[in-house]
């Protein structure tokens, strides 16, 4: 059954894979200008090229996209993902460009073409003010922070093979290891680097001679040699006429507040520029997707129950419990985050379903194979003298499944049920990964924006326990009611 059960899997996963030969090479621009609008993907939590200012995406590489999407005469529709999803993301389809302060390597050559240089920038060192290292040798054995996939990452694993290297999906948490002891440098890009050295204070430096000078590049689908030229194109007209250089100087300048104290934070973290509204919009998108989830997952866990309990023994009933067997194998056997990145960037990847549509689909997956043995359990609970008094008065299995032995089953194992509720409220949290803006990922927001995590991650963790009880009373209160009408 195990072996079966392995072929199954291996001849899904090839399916899928042999899927990708059959995109074309993206949008044509006569298909961009009938829709009225450039799809952009990038990373927004890299301030000053690309971040959240309020609740608006902006930064320099955001000021170059609108440029080009307006040369074209078209709008341009942001999309905000890690910045490791980036080229797949391109893969997919999924966009018709990126841009995220993307250097060329040929690791990241596959699947995709990179325009022609636009800025150029350099990789420093950020270091503490009391630390020994004062040129690159030093950096041999060191613990190094990098942000996950850029070039500073590529360069360190490759050149620093003693170093621990420490892989950020944010530099800003890099920063807060530095300034507690737990890294001995940081390797950035030479803007953020003043950006985190302004937070810094007085504690830091930049080592003055830089790792490397690299390139800054747009990408875009393979072989999509159209939307490629119209780029280089662009980007020519916008050096020949010193519009990068505009936008660059504007956005050279580091501000900043230094006041730490806690109102100040509040302030800076909520209130300025409504920053508290993302929280609230991400607490929104939180409770969306799991009420979804919650209804397919008991759906699908109905059904996968009923059919593992089934009485029957014919050839469709064994072939039924074999598939659900191996959904729940493939289910419970792989984790949460590995099934939504498969979902969304295999199975549904040329669905042109919205992100939130694929996370309570992949989370509805992910519910229904635990609530099916939670409701199989609860079945397995009720007397089988139940079900076989339901076939003495003629009727059939289904009837007498719906209707005697599925009713008790679901009151029995109810606490269980919110348990799983609940479990699946704070499991959505892994949604921000493909890019949707859930209560964990808006937290995540406001830090890449203010450089201060304090205020909003204790925000997202007291909506998050707010949400967590006022879910389970209420739910507790449905149970009660439940119960006293059992007992009258």
């Amino acid at each position: 059954m195990e072996n079966f059960i392995k072929k199954l899997t291996c001849f899904l996963i090839i399916i899928s894979v042999l899927g990708f030969p059959l995109r074309a090479f993206g949008a044509s621009l006569s298909d961009i200008k009938n829709r009225g609008y450039f799809k952009v993907a990038t990373n927004a939590e890299f301030e000053p090229f690309e971040y959240r200012d309020g609740t608006k995406i902006t930064g320099i590489d955001i000021e170059i996209a609108k440029y080009i999407a307006k040369a074209l005469g078209v709008e341009l529709k942001i999309n905000n993902i890690s910045f490791d999803a980036l080229t797949i993301e391109l893969n997919n389809q999924s966009c018709d460009f990126a841009i995220a302060a993307m250097s060329y390597s040929e690791d990241k050559s596959h699947g995709v073409d990179f325009s022609a240089p636009y800025y150029t920038a350099k990789q420093s060192v950020l270091v503490l003010n009391s630390s020994n290292i004062s040129e690159k040798n030093d950096l041999h054995g060191k613990r190094i922070g990098v942000q996950i996939g850029t070039s500073g990452d590529l360069y360190c694993t490759e050149n620093y093979p003693t170093s621990f290297i420490t892989r950020y999906n944010q530099i800003l948490d890099a920063s807060v290891d530095l300034k507690n002891g737990q890294l001995d440098a940081i390797v950035v890009d030479d803007l953020p680097a003043h950006r985190l050295l302004f937070l810094l204070g007085n504690k830091g430096k930049i080592m003055d001679e830089p790792l490397f000078e690299e390139s800054y590049r747009i990408v875009v689908p393979e072989g999509n040699y159209e939307i490629l030229n119209f780029i280089n194109s662009t980007l020519n007209e916008m050096e020949e006429n010193g519009e990068i250089k505009k936008i660059t100087d504007k956005y050279m300048i580091v501000t900043g507040n230094t006041d730490t104290g806690i109102f100040s934070q509040i302030y800076r973290n909520l209130i300025y520029k409504e920053r508290y509204k993302i929280i609230f919009q991400g607490a929104a998108t939180t409770l969306q997707i799991t009420f979804l989830a919650l209804i397919l997952g008991l759906l699908i866990g109905v059904t996968i129950s009923l059919i593992k309990s089934t009485h029957k023994n014919t050839f469709i009933s064994k072939v039924l419990k074999f598939l659900a067997n191996a959904y729940l194998a493939i289910i419970r056997g792989t984790p949460a985050t590995v099934q939504l990145f498969v979902i969304y960037y295999v199975i549904l990847s040329s669905t042109h379903l919205s992100k939130i549509a694929v996370a309570t689909i992949a989370f509805g997956i992910n519910s229904g194979a635990y609530v099916s043995e939670i409701i199989r359990s609860g079945i397995l609970s009720v007397d089988p003298g139940q079900y076989e008094a339901g076939r003495c008065l003629g009727l059939n299995n289904k009837t007498t499944m719906t209707k005697i032995i599925l009713p008790q089953a679901v009151k029995n194992v109810l606490p269980t049920l919110i348990n799983e509720f609940i479990q699946l409220i704070k499991e959505t949290s892994i949604a921000g990964f493909i890019g949707v803006t859930d209560l964990s990922r808006a937290g995540d927001i406001i830090r890449s924006s203010t450089y201060e995590p304090i205020i909003p991650l204790f925000s997202v963790a007291t909506i998050y326990l707010g949400l967590v009880m006022i879910s389970t009373w209420l739910l507790s209160f449905v149970e009660r009611r439940m119960r006293s009408h059992d007992k009258s």
